[in-house]
């Protein structure tokens, strides 16, 4: 078996520790949103082990891939508030609210920073990582999909656990044909925006 990459380390030690932070902070809902925010730009720190993969598609192609994933993922949305209220578009702003996002800068610095941080952090650190110690492919995007829910865990709502955990196996897959970050990126910032338009 392949040794432990210092990425996969990094992205180990790093996680036990965001999760004891997220659990000792368990019940502060309000503060969740910064502490995911602070989070995040630690995780950040990712960009040392970035490194362009050799079998990435072209960045036209990963960007085209990342609008239809975007928009496979307000699909997604649409299809799980079918069954759960709790994942509807109005029930999950009143989440957002009672996490502590209030302002609409809040929601520019996740589209800018938070979001690209995450995906450096469970794409070029964890899933890729984890392709390099040839594990089966699928089992890669599950585990990635997994720990990307399970920080969510701690806002005490099994839907929206579920709801991310399908969403991050979209992303994982997209990620698994591109090799590139740009396009769960670009999938993300689009279901927002379409999710922003037509709920304004």
């Amino acid at each position: 078996m392949n040794r432990l990459s210092k990425a996969l380390i990094w992205f180990i030690v790093s996680f036990l520790v965001f999760h004891i932070i997220l659990y000792i902070m368990w019940g502060e809902k309000q503060e969740y949103w910064y502490l995911y925010t602070g989070i995040m730009l630690i995780a950040g720190v990712s960009y040392v082990f970035y490194q362009r993969d050799i079998e990435s598609k072209r960045l036209l192609t990963s960007l085209g891939i990342g609008i239809i994933t975007g928009i496979v993922l307000i699909v997604i949305q649409l299809i799980i508030a079918a069954i759960a209220t709790d994942i509807k578009y109005a029930e999950l702003i009143k989440e957002l609210t009672r996490t502590g996002v209030y302002y609409k800068w809040q929601m520019l610095v996740t589209l800018v920073f938070v979001i690209p941080c995450h995906e450096l952090y469970m794409r070029t650190v964890l899933q890729k990582e984890l392709l390099k110690l040839n594990l089966p492919s699928w089992l890669g995007i599950i585990i990635t999909a997994f720990c990307s829910a399970s920080l969510f865990y701690y806002l005490d709502n099994l839907w929206i656990v579920f709801f991310v955990f399908i969403v991050q196996i979209v992303l994982s897959l997209s990620y698994f044909y591109t090799r590139r970050i740009a396009t769960t990126v670009i999938a993300q910032i689009v279901a927002v925006v379409i999710l922003l338009i037509f709920n304004a």
